[in-house]
């Protein structure tokens, strides 16, 4: 009788103990399921996030004009420059969308359209104009549509360094701080300085 009793009291034990729902109660295992659902909306995050990165890297790599010949590497310099573009009296500008970095070495950026930035040693402002689908020689310079405005005796192709006329300016290299002004047109002497002192007076922003 004796043996009966405690046989019901141990079956009463473990109805009322049982392993399992210890073990579910417990902090380890509610902490596990806890980290198990974490998990399950974490890991889908972080995939969509780097599908989202991934696609984002290739639009941009898309935009970028790959450079015409070998520089140094990317972040060998930081130069800044003042420039400006001024065809037949008009101002070209450089602050619209389609001109903001086009390429990695030397741009336009943060919707500005008076600084170009160097990043690399050795890239000359011809790289900037191809990069953005213009082109500048000693004597013609070229703009998106293909339209040509050439040195011909009447009008005259122009660059100035820093308020200096040179002869070319393609292959020069800028450096911190210049003043670059290109000009087109049959101008005269008094509106190439008001050009030149508009530019002295234009931001450089870094």
């Amino acid at each position: 009788m004796k043996n009966n009793k405690k046989d019901n009291n141990t079956k009463k034990d473990k109805a009322l103990n049982p392993r399992k729902e210890r073990d579910d109660k417990s902090y380890f295992a509610v902490s596990r399921k806890r980290r198990k659902k974490n998990l399950m909306i974490i890991i889908p995050a972080v995939i969509v996030l780097l599908a989202i990165m991934a696609y984002a890297v290739n639009i941009y790599s898309e935009h970028l004009v790959k450079p015409s010949r070998q520089f140094g590497p990317l972040g060998s310099e930081h130069v800044h420059a003042a420039f400006a573009v001024k065809i037949n009296g008009q101002k070209l500008n450089f602050s619209q969308p389609q001109y903001q970095v086009r390429s990695q070495y030397i741009h336009v950026e943060n919707n500005d359209g008076n600084t170009m930035h160097r990043h690399a040693t050795g890239v000359p402002v011809e790289e900037f104009f191809r990069s953005v689908g213009m082109n500048v020689t000693n004597n013609c310079f070229t703009v998106e549509n293909k339209t040509s405005y050439c040195s011909n005796g009447n009008s005259n192709l122009e660059f100035y360094i820093n308020g200096n006329k040179t002869d070319s300016i393609a292959n020069y290299v800028i450096k911190e701080d210049d003043r670059i002004l290109i000009a087109y047109g049959n101008k005269n002497q008094m509106e190439t300085e008001q050009d030149l002192d508009a530019l002295r007076l234009t931001e450089i922003k870094k």
